[in-house]
């Protein structure tokens, strides 16, 4: 695959610093195998990426900012991105603006191009034809709210109920994927979790309207870290992606954080 991360160069342009020893594959494609990898591993990928946007920040931060300061009664000690500067004539409260500008501009935008990158590697893995994603869908709304949604416009919504029905009964979805079902109720607590299920998939797990299928069903799975069924030929491309996938949300949420601290 291309390399979406590079450990030479300087890092305010190469944004994605490749770690001495990719994240391995999980042992198994087993829902819990998968969920425990992605936790496991979260942690230290999320470090790492609080580590190199710390770095690009500091080699903006100007030298020498607090000569000639007009500000002369300030008790700022620990001079840090996330400290409380002077709003007017404060060259590091400048850096922070700066800081928070390179981020939600041009830094985000390079995530958006590796994230990108990430999904058209997709393309290279083919559906297997396991049925899976079709005969067991969760949401979180319920048909009637998901109805009411496509009304208004939202396009997920309305493709979703294009081709989903709901279970009658939960022993129903149970059934087809007890190993989805029980991990899925110890991650969600107490939040109502509705299930689903495509009725237009045939005896031999063929879509009967693939040709015209909406783009809920082209475009799954749509997300790089989405648990997959452990028949299902994309957990092949989820494991190559995995630890850029991780890196990459972690940077965007550490964005946040600093949009939120510093803005």
């Amino acid at each position: 695959m291309s390399n979406f991360f590079s450990s030479s160069g300087n890092n305010s342009e190469n944004l994605f610093v490749k770690p001495e020893t990719d994240m391995k594959p999980p042992k198994d494609n087993s829902l819990e195998g998968q969920y425990k990898e992605l936790k496991n591993n979260y942690e230290q990928i999320f470090i790492e990426a609080a580590e190199s946007i710390r770095k690009d920040l500091d080699e903006l931060k100007p030298k020498d900012a607090c000569e000639g300061c007009v500000n002369k009664d300030c008790k700022i000690q620990k001079k840090d991105i996330f400290a409380p500067y002077p709003v007017s004539g404060c060259k590091l409260r400048e850096w922070q603006m700066q800081a928070i500008t390179y981020l939600t501009g041009d830094y985000k935008n390079k995530l958006k191009t590796a994230y990108k990158a990430i999904m058209d590697k997709k393309n290279d893995y083919k559906c297997n034809c396991c049925g899976a994603c079709c005969k067991l869908a969760v949401n979180g709304y319920s048909y009637t709210q998901l109805k009411q949604r496509a009304l208004k416009g939202d396009k997920f919504s309305e493709d979703f109920v294009s081709v989903f029905v709901p279970y009658e009964l939960e022993e129903d979805a149970k059934k087809v994927n007890p190993e989805y079902f029980e991990l899925l109720n110890k991650l969600v607590d107490d939040d109502k979790i509705y299930y689903y299920y495509c009725p237009k998939l045939d005896e031999n797990n063929l879509c009967t309207i693939y040709e015209n299928r909406p783009d809920i069903c082209k475009d799954f799975p749509h997300n790089p870290l989405k648990l997959l069924p452990s028949d299902c030929s994309f957990n092949e491309w989820k494991n190559e992606v995995a630890h850029q996938a991780m890196l990459l949300k972690a940077k965007t949420d550490i964005i946040m954080y600093y949009k939120q601290k510093l803005g």
